[in-house]
């Protein structure tokens, strides 16, 4: 197979798999927010920043090595020697530093709680610090899985661990846990997610040490821009919101909006490692013109996956909040509305294959230099914003860093690696999606606003579109039946000439 055939053959169960996994996890948010009700949702949003912060600071890189290195060294060394020493010895730095930062997140929290007025959330420190140990331990096992490339291991195993999660939850939320209930569902499925991990690595057998030279600035590099991305991640923006005394319900609002933002781009969930494994096997076989090939044949997939949902999300974004969590936290339609704005055009932009790319150039500086930028963007922003705009003004602090800093990699990669040949792909896809919008609003204003015939005749126009603008090249769909024969049977409507 060719690299973007294993791409599209990976992404499959990818995609198969993430479909299951978030209609579970869309379940669990349902489920966990119409429970704890918009006060409450906000003290958990709280919660949440500090696990996610501190293993910003846990994680040194060691995700990205993997990701960049195992597969460079299965090729050089196909006995797998120098890999498996790799995987060995990155685990036990992981043990080792979650450990560590347990004993700091155990002596800090008291300080932090009281520094934001809410001493009261101690009660919740051995809850916080399991979280910690699992989201880490979790990271570095999914990224070796992905980087290998066993998406069906991960599909697998991701799916029924959401299944335990939304059974626990269940059952926490009819013995009235609360917030707890919510913390240690997760905590439990996410533990059986990293023991099945373990039982299916496979570390076992005879190991080779591989040269460090790269490997040590490649993770310096990695860990650095991590930590200068501390004043991009939503984290942030929740707490200066409670440095700057936000209501806890804006508070639930914003993390009810960029949760489910997110959630729209479900897809793309994982591409990125995968994405990353083949970009740098291609570049190191076919140097600048197979990268330029590869990128814009995987950014062009990507925009087909992502962008039809977020243009009808942007155009539906209240009615759509109102039909799944209920009428109280309709509000947070506005607030999702306007970061579909910013994230919708980061993600068809490449925003998830960006940095990987430029660790392919080897571009590390800019990387860094672009996260600092961005960071001291959204922090200067959401510090004049915030106490203006409450949580519409975090939205578009983050929105903005995030929208600039993809825009300003891309100007860099473009300098090394020809990207401008998938522009015709995202205006296509762009332009089909706006078209297909039009009869479901008119439905929506004429005859009934109802959020699932809605999105039904968005899909039934936007197929149909395919149908007769036929996007697709003969070239595209050899690609395809490489990879599923059956394939061209249906795709064939879609193919020009």
């Amino acid at each position: 197979m060719s690299p973007f055939q294993r791409f599209i053959s990976n992404i499959s169960w990818n995609v198969s798999g993430k479909v299951c996994v978030q209609i579970l996890l869309f379940g669990i948010s349902i489920l966990l927010t119409r429970y704890l009700g918009k006060e409450r949702l906000g003290v958990y949003a709280t919660l949440l920043v500090i696990p996610v912060f501190i293993r910003l600071l846990s994680q040194l890189g060691l995700e990205t090595v993997i990701n960049k290195k195992l597969p460079e060294l299965m090729v050089e060394d196909p006995t797998g020697r120098q890999g498996r020493y790799l995987v060995r010895k990155l685990l036990q730095v992981r043990a080792m530093t979650t450990l560590a930062f347990g004993v700091i997140l155990y002596l800090c929290l008291p300080y932090y709680f009281s520094l934001i007025h809410m001493q009261e959330l101690i009660a919740y420190r051995f809850a916080l610090i399991a979280y910690f140990f699992i989201i880490t331990l979790n990271s570095i096992f999914s990224t070796l899985f992905m980087t290998r490339l066993e998406y069906k291991t991960v599909t697998l195993s991701e799916t029924f661990c959401a299944l335990l999660n939304l059974c626990f939850l269940g059952i926490f939320i009819y013995l009235d846990y609360g917030v707890f209930g919510v913390l240690y569902a997760y905590i439990l499925s996410t533990t059986i997610n990293i023991i099945i991990y373990y039982v299916l690595a496979d570390l076992k057998g005879e190991t080779q040490a591989p040269d460090w030279q790269e490997m040590v600035p490649l993770a310096r590099a990695s860990y650095l821009t991590g930590l200068l991305s501390i004043g991009l991640i939503t984290q942030s923006d929740i707490l200066l919101m409670n440095y700057f005394h936000v209501e806890p319900a804006g508070i639930g609002f914003y993390h009810l909006a960029t949760g489910l933002g997110g959630m729209l781009a479900f897809i793309l969930a994982g591409v990125g490692p995968l994405a990353l494994s083949i970009l740098s096997e291609t570049y190191a076989r076919e140097s600048a013109e197979g990268l330029s090939r590869i990128w814009c044949q995987i950014v062009g997939f990507a925009s087909f996956l992502t962008v039809p949902i977020f243009v009808f999300a942007f155009f539906n974004a209240e009615s759509l909040i109102h039909f799944v969590y209920g009428e109280q936290f309709s509000p947070a339609g506005k607030v999702l509305a306007f970061y579909i704005l910013f994230i919708g055009l980061a993600t068809v932009a490449g925003f998830d294959f960006v940095t990987s790319t430029l660790f392919i150039l080897h571009q590390r500086n800019t990387v860094v230099r672009v996260t600092v930028e961005g960071s001291l963007i959204n922090i200067g922003l959401n510090l004049i914003l915030i106490p203006l705009y409450q949580e519409m003004g975090a939205v578009a602090g983050t929105g903005a860093a995030m929208v600039y800093m993809v825009f300003r990699q891309l100007f860099v990669i473009q300098r090394q690696v020809d990207i401008l040949p998938v522009l015709p792909t995202i205006g296509k896809c762009l332009l089909f999606s706006f078209l297909a919008v039009i009869p479901a609003q008119m439905f929506s204003i004429i005859v009934w606003d109802q959020i699932m015939l809605e999105a039904l005749i968005y899909a039934l126009t936007f197929v149909v579109l395919l149908a007769v603008l036929k996007p697709f090249t003969e070239t595209q769909a050899k690609v395809l039946e490489g990879i599923h024969p059956e394939l061209p049977a249906w795709i064939s409507w879609l193919v020009r000439g």
